[in-house]
């Protein structure tokens, strides 16, 4: 953890242990809501009366708000304007109340940051904004965003990173297990279907391509899905440079004129060209290709020496995470539970990395790569 003095100090202010401002700097960052066994887990205590002391606290100083769900278990929110302020985070919103869905994928967020506190966490969008479009040089445009519209017809703001997914930058020794590069993490539930794990990596679709070495972290409470997911990112990242070379100058002549609209020449066939084109060859290495073409009209023996260098440059690790918590709260719900005081939530109406196509049994804990 890299957590300013400075922060800690602020919330201990508040009346609380070193150890609780720092599982209170994390909830806040990283999910707006935890439970009981998430703060034994980070204390490495196993009483439960220190846990529940620590959220008596939260309750009775008015930070916190809770609901009981499932197997008699409660969900805390950590609400209070008073802790996100004092760690420069007030804009956050995880203070929010969330569906019992946002919940429990955020419960999962925090669970996978407990277990990998190591690393170098983009914490907030400003930080993930600051280090793709201003470190990496990525456009705004290319980076995963979402517009609302204001209080007038006419305004609006667009939010990045909007599901709030963690990525970091690996660090301390489990380090040594992933590349230096951007990771970014996935957390899944046990449904089933991969739909949403689908639509997730098309919303980052863009910004990965624009990568030249990204690692991948799909995580779910067990490896169900573990084959099936690590086959779909294969299938949409996985680089290949065995290209028809001339197939792909053709390619760049009809883009040409088809940006200089002048495309009264086109074919039906240079037209179907084009749209596979820009299906097929996509990314940060094809546009550079393309630039290059244009300005100096390659050889063919230039453009497969250029696809040979980035094929060797490309790194895309995809790796799988079985989180600790099984998450079943929310599938068997107990009758709401308001804590005394203020602030009690509304029911609402309505960890280590293993290989994913590992067939062997692995501790939870254990980091396996694919």
């Amino acid at each position: 953890m890299n957590i300013a003095p400075e922060h800690l100090s602020k919330i201990q202010s508040y009346g609380y242990t070193r150890t609780e401002a720092e599982f209170l700097y994390l909830v806040a960052t990283h999910s707006g809501y935890f439970t009981q066994r998430q703060f034994l887990r980070f204390a490495h205590v196993e009483s439960g009366g220190v846990a529940s002391r620590f959220t008596e606290k939260l309750l009775r100083f008015g930070h916190g708000r809770t609901t009981r769900y499932g197997y008699h278990t409660f969900i805390y929110n950590l609400y209070s304007r008073l802790i996100y302020g004092s760690i420069d985070k007030d804009n956050l919103r995880n203070r929010r109340r969330l569906s019992n869905d946002l919940i429990r994928t955020r419960l999962m967020i925090l669970d996978f940051v407990l277990d990998h506190p190591e690393h170098e966490y983009l914490e907030t969008e400003a930080h993930k904004v600051a280090f793709f479009h201003h470190k990496l040089r990525v456009p705004l445009p290319i980076l995963p965003g979402r517009i609302y519209k204001g209080i007038t017809s006419n305004s609006h703001t667009k939010r990045y990173f909007v599901d709030r997914s963690p990525i970091f930058i690996p660090c301390g020794p489990d380090s040594l297990l992933l590349p230096l590069a951007p990771t970014f993490v996935y957390c899944d539930s046990a449904e089933p279907g991969l739909l949403r794990f689908i639509g997730h990596l098309r919303t980052y679709e863009n910004l990965l391509n624009q990568l030249t070495a990204f690692n991948f972290v799909y995580a779910a409470p067990n490896d169900a899905k573990f084959k099936r997911a690590g086959k779909f990112f294969a299938r949409l990242f996985s680089y290949d440079t065995r290209v028809d070379t001339d197939r792909l100058i053709r390619y760049f002549e009809i883009r040409q004129l088809w940006e200089a609209h002048k495309t009264s020449s086109l074919t039906r066939a240079d037209r179907l060209l084009l749209r596979e084109g820009d299906r097929r060859f996509r990314g940060q290495v094809f546009d550079d290709l393309y630039e290059r073409w244009t300005a100096t009209r390659l050889f063919p023996t230039d453009i497969n020496e250029a696809l040979r260098r980035a094929r060797d440059q490309k790194r895309r690790l995809f790796s799988t995470c079985i989180l600790p918590g099984p998450y079943d709260i929310f599938e068997r719900l107990s009758k709401d539970y308001s804590a005394q005081g203020r602030g009690a939530i509304s029911r609402n109406h309505g960890s280590k990395v293993r290989s994913s196509l590992a067939a062997p049994t692995v501790p939870r804990n254990s980091l396996e790569l694919h």
